[in-house]
């Protein structure tokens, strides 16, 4: 994950001084470095914090380096945490000012990841199709992302599933969330950990994404368990890495023996497995495959 910023707003009339941050956030064409056309300029602003953006080189694909990239117009300045290469935690300076992020849809405080495949009502069950649940409503979280040390704010929550994180991968990618556990609210870009660069087991839950390798049943029946092998750096102790759930639940979210090369992201713990690494014993809303079109977002 290079470039920091790997899609701009587009619309045209537009002006940061002036402008609704939730119309523009509400209305805008997502434009990847590579759709940017010469009649874009000048109408092209941050995903994060609105202001306005121009794209290098500006008169052709790539720079000599082969490189191209979107960067923040000089003139602007805001607190935003796409000017800085350094992950930064999120904090805020009232409760008031926390709520409105949440409900302008800039931070989300996940109580949980969803465990537990959601049930159909007792009444009227048809047509009910849990994968559709993306997430749901939680209890009031004490959360400790207030600038004074030692305070908390009282926010809404939500039982979370990481399928709802891929679905709008585009706009989740920049917004902040909260963990269970966690003291800071990061950019979910800088939440996820590429498989790859694991070097030992860690019992703090994180998320992981990584490329399928392949994918088999351990076994003549769904039941059973898939063994779903992830694209790994060997190292000297550890020689591959494997998520593993039952057949009948990977299968729900469409990883079979044909998802070779498809870009899964799980919520877990990475544990010692034989003479390798694994992820296992994860809940059912705690794993889906990254939708292709998003792809480019975590591997250039």
């Amino acid at each position: 994950m290079d470039n920091t910023i790997k899609h701009a707003l587009f619309l045209t009339g537009w002006a940061f001084d002036t402008g609704n941050k939730n119309l523009l956030k509400g209305n805008a064409q997502r434009v990847l470095v590579s759709e940017y056309s010469k009649e874009m300029e000048g109408n092209i602003f941050c995903p994060e914090c609105s202001a306005n953006l121009y794209r290098s080189p500006k008169d052709k694909e790539f720079s000599d380096n082969g490189k191209a990239f979107f960067a923040h117009s000089r003139g602007i300045e805001t607190d935003c945490g796409l000017r800085s290469k350094k992950p930064k935690g999120k904090k805020y300076d009232t409760e008031e000012e926390a709520w409105k992020a949440i409900q302008d849809e800039e931070l989300v405080i996940i109580s949980s990841f969803i465990k537990d495949e959601p049930l159909a009502p007792a009444i009227n069950p048809r047509p009910f199709n849990a994968e559709h649940i993306e997430d749901i409503d939680g209890p009031p979280a004490n959360v400790p992302i207030v600038r004074h040390r030692g305070e908390d704010f009282t926010l809404p929550s939500k039982f979370k599933s990481v399928r709802g994180l891929v679905r709008s991968f585009n706009d989740n990618f920049y917004r902040y969330f909260h963990l269970p556990g966690k003291n800071h609210a990061i950019k979910l870009k800088d939440l996820l950990v590429n498989v790859e660069t694991i070097v030992e087991p860690d019992d703090q839950p994180k998320l992981y994404y990584g490329r399928i390798k392949q994918s088999y049943l351990a076994g003549p029946n769904d039941t059973n368990i898939r063994m779903t092998e992830l694209k790994f750096s060997k190292t000297a102790e550890y020689k591959d890495f494997y998520f593993k759930a039952s057949g009948t639940r990977q299968g729900q979210k469409g990883i079979t023996n044909d998802s070779n090369d498809r870009v899964i992201i799980i919520y877990g713990k990475v544990t010692e497995s034989g003479i390798g690494l694994s992820i296992e014993n994860v809940g059912w809303g705690e794993f889906a495959l990254l939708p292709q079109k998003y792809e480019n977002y975590i591997y250039n």
